[in-house]
């Protein structure tokens, strides 16, 4: 019977892991790249000792970037065996995505049984956040596997003991660190459960495996005040309540800005989980003669909502670093939670039918909204691109807004002349610095007259809210107007047809003045 019992079991986990796969390699292609995504596949195209030298140099008091590399040197090694095309660089992401999957499965069997193992596998598989960035080509989906197996091994050590255990703990908490910094809340949530538990007899040793993932990561360590300097110049804003409801959502839907119409659903969906999770938990704290599952229920909740909070603390704090897509490995703890609570959380029939169908009726809009989302920030770079190769003549200009239509296009359009221009010198969107631009192989032009280049005819590129965006900013910092393209264009060329790709606008500008043609940068007025 038990051998009856696992053969199921097996079947089971092996048809939603073919699920997963295939929810993660539907339209894989066919939303393009977007910046982030173009920026680290040319990023990580350059190798090692690049990727260093545009991470670690010093620019005006921080580093240039804030990552560690271990994602982009995953990557570059990806590249090498599989190509650069966007199914082969997704694919890596795709790859860890179901993987995680299997993770999830691990630990939420140990917590809870092969029944809520399964459930947990098939929340995770199905889960519209954790297929968006399981397609995409980030660190994210890494980060959220690194974790997870963090906590499996923790758990692991916990109960049963062994170097072993302890020392492949370390060992992951390290490269998490080395995927992505922010990793350290939950890691932090992590090494504070001893004391929610009052374990004092594993104090010590966790206390010492901290110690040995501090050694592995302290070569990168030593460069992060640098990278914490950059950080301060980064685009995040200060969080308010409403982005941890904001961040629950994301869990249960998608991290994209969807349809009016959806938001009260899912709002109320991120209200009403966290809410049922919490009653169903106290009553099985209070009542439940299981101290096993007590204990297991307390790690699901503990590691699935604490991160959130040290995070927004964090932010409102210090620093803002609250970015829902770094908490990605709190949600898939959070659906093992959910798992738990539709299949040992005691609720009535009809409460968790009602539940699960709710469920169920965001999670195919949250797929749905993220197969289909063709605007900012992934307009249809690759039709716009073939617009280019048709209308362009040799000797005409490409010149983008900034760097955010720029790297995209570079990836899509590699053959055509392109320029963009650079941000603002210690603004909140100068996130690309000089050593990171020499890292991709593409340094910015100073002015939008450098851009042109003083050509008979220049295409414009940027997405159409970016001019107001431009006159907005320099209201409050009048260098912004020195690297206004849109707005030196018209100032100094014939305004002609535009095209639109949705968001995404290409203008035509033709018969520069006397400046144009000197391509001379004019100093901020």
């Amino acid at each position: 019977m038990t051998r009856l019992r696992n053969r199921k079991t097996l079947l089971a986990l092996a048809g939603i892991i073919l699920l997963a796969t295939i929810l993660r390699v539907v339209n894989l292609t066919g939303r393009t790249l977007w910046y982030d995504e173009a920026f680290a596949v040319l990023f990580a195209q350059a190798g090692w000792d690049v990727m260093v030298d545009g991470t670690l140099t010093p620019v005006e008091g921080g580093a240039a970037d804030v990552h560690p590399l271990l994602y982009y040197e995953l990557l570059h090694l990806w590249m090498r065996a599989f190509g650069a095309s966007v199914a082969a660089v997704r694919l890596l992401s795709v790859a860890l995505g179901v993987l995680t999957v299997v993770a999830i499965y691990t630990l939420a069997r140990d917590w809870f049984g092969a029944r809520t193992g399964l459930a947990a596998a098939l929340i995770t598989a199905v889960a519209p956040f954790h297929v968006q960035y399981s397609q995409e080509t980030r660190m994210y989906a890494l980060l959220a596997l690194a974790l997870a197996l963090t906590t499996w091994l923790y758990w692991r050590a916990w109960t049963r003991g062994g170097w072993v255990y302890w020392a492949a703990f370390a060992f992951l908490a390290a490269v998490s660190m080395y995927t992505q910094q922010l990793a350290a809340f939950y890691l932090a949530a992590l090494g504070l459960l001893p004391l929610i538990l009052r374990e004092w007899r594993l104090l010590g040793r966790t206390i010492v495996a901290a110690g040995v993932a501090f050694a592995l990561y302290l070569p990168w360590f030593l460069h992060l005040p640098d990278q914490l300097g950059k950080l301060e110049q980064y685009w995040v804003e200060r969080p308010n309540v409403l982005h941890i409801w904001l961040a629950l959502r994301s869990f249960f839907s998608v991290n994209l800005d969807f349809d009016p119409t959806w938001w009260l659903p899912t709002f109320f969906l991120a209200a009403v989980l966290p809410v049922l999770l919490a009653f169903r938990a106290w009553h099985t704290f209070r009542r439940s003669p299981d101290a096993g599952e007590r204990h297991a229920l307390t790690w699901a909740l503990w590691l699935g909502f604490a991160p959130i909070g040290l995070t927004w603390i964090a932010s409102v704090v210090f620093q803002p670093v609250f970015l829902p897509r770094a908490l990605l490995p709190s949600a898939v703890i959070v659906y093992i939670a959910l798992a738990w609570l539709f299949v040992r959380g005691g609720m009535p029939r009809v409460v968790t039918a009602i539940v699960l169908a709710a469920w169920a009726v965001i999670a195919v809009f949250g797929l749905a909204t993220h197969y289909t989302w063709d605007t900012f920030p992934t307009p249809p770079f690759d039709r716009a691109a073939e617009f280019l190769r048709r209308s362009a003549a040799e000797g005409d200009a490409i010149v983008h807004g900034n760097k955010i239509t720029a790297l995209p296009l570079r990836i899509y359009a590699p053959d055509l002349p392109q320029t963009y221009v650079r941000d603002v010198p210690g603004s909140g969107s100068d996130t690309l610095a000089v050593p990171t631009q020499r890292a991709i192989g593409w340094l910015a032009s100073d002015c939008p007259a450098e851009a042109a280049g003083g050509a008979a005819r220049v295409w414009y590129v940027a997405f159409e809210q970016f001019d107001a965006e431009m006159a907005e900013a320099a209201v409050d910092d009048p260098r912004a107007r020195a690297v206004d393209s849109g707005a030196w264009l018209r100032a100094h060329y014939s305004e002609g047809s535009s095209v639109r790709f949705n968001d995404l606008v290409v203008t035509q500008f033709t018969g520069p003045d006397e400046i144009a043609q000197a391509a001379r940068c004019e100093e901020p007025g």
